[in-house]
């Protein structure tokens, strides 16, 4: 699998999403690395979770329930596979690429209960996205294809913990501080996620308490 791949499922998957209503840049790229990635990390890819929310089949069986509603359904569906995964690696307290803190987490829903869903929105491309080997720094294309203009190389990676996570700065964030920061975040989450390849290792920075930052 090539990265060449990877970008153009990206890109398809960020123009669908901008033709349903999603216009905030951050969303458009933040929205559209989790479906990668949880595309990638499907039953029938890297098989990271139980999951064929994004694949044809997943898309037929939401016709059948939510016809007029299938790509928000999907969405939500494809992050809550994610954000379990994720909280079963991951201190309670933490911002990863399915979960970015409340705040933003909060604005995010309410974009996506905008969606229009005008005519039948495709994601095709993650659908016939076949993913049966994954090589080091995978995510690499999909980082030059962001919004941010930050360098994919921001950050050096520690090595993953038997839980298979990574905490990639002890330091980490408060709600406050993530928003200046989030598209740094979102490239490292991405960049965390390239580093996963036989199995699955999950990136992430402590969220912090504002009045425990307060106090410091």
């Amino acid at each position: 699998m090539t990265s060449t791949n990877f970008v153009d499922a990206f890109v398809s998957t960020k123009q669908t999403l901008h033709d349903a209503g999603i216009e905030d840049e951050f969303f458009l790229d933040l929205i559209a690395s989790r479906l990668l990635v949880e595309r990638v990390g499907e039953t029938n890819n890297q098989g990271w979770w139980d999951s064929r929310v994004l694949s044809e089949t997943g898309r037929a069986r939401l016709d059948e329930v939510t016809p007029k509603t299938q790509l928000q359904s999907r969405i939500n569906l494809a992050v809550k596979v994610g954000q379990k995964a994720e909280s079963d690696r991951v201190p309670a307290d933490s911002i990863s690429l399915f979960s970015f803190g409340p705040q933003v987490e909060s604005r995010l829903t309410a974009a996506i209960k905008e969606l229009e869903a005008n005519g039948e929105p495709s994601l095709k491309a993650l659908e016939e996205l076949s993913v049966p080997s994954l090589d080091e720094g995978w995510t690499h294309g999909v980082i030059e294809q962001t919004e941010a203009n930050v360098s994919s190389a921001s950050s050096s990676l520690t090595e993953p913990d038997t839980n298979g996570s990574f905490c990639i700065n002890d330091d980490g964030y408060t709600q406050s501080e993530i928003e200046p920061e989030k598209w740094r975040l979102l490239v490292t989450h991405l960049q965390g996620y390239g580093n996963s390849t036989d199995r699955l290792n999950v990136p992430y920075y402590p969220l912090k308490s504002e009045l425990k930052s307060e106090n410091a």
